[in-house]
């Protein structure tokens, strides 16, 4: 009696402190000390922010081997690396999917929002934005002898397909990332005005391709675009070419990052940090050829526009390997190593258009839910209670227990609730209080042979218990199996129903048991105990 008396103490000081667990205190600005985070919730349960990208295969289109497949193999690709890029932001639960419309090729970034963190969501946008469509560009170069007329033609010319673009209704902020990505010397961003910027009594015209003079002296080509809130959008195209042009070989082939395998940190003799770069064998090659033909020369290694060193060729060299040396410390160094990996794509992306998506219709039906869970949950004591009277009500008090450990569950282990899972959570509550109604109805048989209340309770409790392991291993199975080859959105009901299945044991032959075994020590009425006709 004693033990039982324990184990009953035990049981009522855990509900408690499951309840405090799993009770969204944050929703209500309550703060209660070691109450867990808030649920992760499925993006039909919560605003999110939707990022289409623009896939730009302007480029690689052009391979000899492109096609439909290697079409395909890129845009996976692409989702990949940006799967990548958001899991490092540790903003969860995010959706990465592709689209095609209108010959065009997108990728769609869905990222949940906050509904009560509205500075959080606005820093977590940014960071996303910024980390998604990046790209890296790993070019070696070699310096010009001299600049010929092709080279500011070159920079017209840049200018004019800018224009040309802008002219076909291509975006200001896709075509000022896309230019600004594939060559150098540009320059694009947001002002309220542009007289601190440029030199020139000339009216700036939207959309056309305006000469200007900088406050540097230099000229430069300006294209703009006029918003509705006063502010303006502008891209410089300077008209004066690069002094380093790609190093190509005998054979046309660039050397670039499309060769690349990885980058790494490692320390010279002197313990400096440096980035390692290691490239494939057709890299060697092109390598050896050119730096035979640069002794004496500059040759320098670009990331992006910034020419990180540019160290002149003594010899010969063949090798997969080019190293990077800066005034790196060791975390600069990880931190480039880092983005280098994880920012070389096979094609670059560009930002069309953002919108936010409300959750109201989701919202609206998370709440009738939660009222039929209340509603059930009344039916189902009230039918425990009048169908087996004080039996029906420690089945309740169990179910109830039941409740909160599945849902201090999903808390600790950030599993990710979605409206169907939570609809499958209401509906399991029937599956959980089958089994006490399969013992019930055994301790009433035995009560009908005029056995002793406590004998009849330990008994069937024993006997149950394969029955109801039986009853219950199928749909284990069968969720186990269903939750790995199933869609994102449903997979997550197939894994409720396997904890749910898991919790209704426990709570049946762990909880529902200590409090039977009390009732039939204390009650000595069959009828109270258990209501049942003989």
């Amino acid at each position: 009696m004693r033990h039982l008396i324990f184990r009953i103490f035990l049981i009522s000081i855990s509900g408690i402190l499951l309840l405090s667990y799993v009770f969204p205190w944050h929703n209500y600005n309550i703060n209660v000390p070691f109450s867990g985070g808030d649920y992760r919730l499925w993006l039909d349960l919560q605003w999110w922010i939707e990022l289409d990208y623009k896939i730009d295969l302007s480029e690689v289109s052009k391979a000899s081997d492109y096609n439909s497949k290697k079409e395909k193999e890129i845009v996976e690709w692409l989702k990949s690396i940006i799967d990548k890029r958001v899991e490092t932001l540790n903003i969860n639960d995010s959706e990465i999917n592709d689209a095609s419309y209108a010959w065009e090729n997108h990728i769609i970034v869905q990222i949940p929002l906050k509904w009560n963190d509205s500075l959080e969501n606005s820093l977590n946008i940014e960071k996303a934005k910024e980390a998604i469509w990046k790209v890296v560009k790993i070019q070696f170069k070699e310096r010009k002898a001299n600049f010929t007329q092709e080279d500011f033609d070159a920079r017209t010319n840049i200018a004019q397909s800018a224009l040309d673009e802008i002219s076909a209704w291509e975006k200001f902020s896709v075509l000022a990332a896309k230019t600004s990505l594939n060559y150098e010397n540009i320059v694009s961003w947001t002002v309220s005005s542009l007289e601190k910027l440029i030199k020139t009594d000339k009216e700036i015209k939207n959309n056309q391709l305006n000469e200007v003079e900088l406050l540097d002296w230099n000229s430069w080509y300006l294209l703009v675009e006029s918003l509705e809130d006063t502010k303006i959008n502008y891209l410089f195209i300077s008209k004066t070419p690069s002094e380093w042009t790609s190093a190509i070989d005998s054979s046309w082939r660039v050397l670039d990052d499309k060769y690349f395998s990885q980058s790494s940190v490692q320390f010279n003799d002197a313990f400096q940090p440096m980035i390692e770069l290691v490239f494939n064998n057709e890299w060697a090659e092109i390598f050896w050829e050119l730096s035979k033909r640069l002794i004496g020369q500059q040759m320098a290694i670009f990331v992006w526009w910034e020419m990180l060193t540019a160290p002149v060729i003594n010899e010969a060299i063949y090798g997969w390997k080019a190293v990077i040396t800066w005034n790196y410390t060791p975390d600069e160094a990880k931190k480039l190593s880092n983005d280098i990996n994880t920012w070389v794509v096979p094609a670059p992306i560009y930002l069309t258009s953002e919108k936010t998506i409300d959750s109201k219709i989701w919202e609206s039906s998370l709440e009738k839910l939660v009222i039929a869970w209340y509603m059930w949950f009344l039916l189902i004591f009230l039918f425990l209670f009048f169908t087996y009277r004080f039996s029906g009500l420690m089945a309740s008090i169990s179910l109830l227990l039941y409740v909160l450990i599945l849902l201090s569950i999903v808390k600790v282990l950030w599993i990710v609730l979605t409206l169907a899972s939570i609809a499958g959570l209401i509906l399991s509550i029937w599956i959980a209080i089958d089994s006490n109604i399969l013992i019930f109805e055994r301790i009433k048989e035995e009560l009908r042979k005029w056995n002793d209340i406590i004998v009849s309770t330990d008994t069937w409790f024993r006997k149950s218990w394969s029955a109801i392991w039986d009853s219950n291993f199928t749909w284990l199975i069968v969720s186990f199996i269903l939750f790995i080859f199933w869609i994102n959105l449903i997979k997550w009901f197939w894994l409720m129903l396997w904890l749910w299945i898991l919790v209704s044991l426990f709570t049946v032959m762990w909880i529902s048991k200590v409090f039977l075994l009390l009732n039939s020590i204390t009650i000595k009425n069959k009828n109270t105990f258990i209501w049942f006709k003989k």
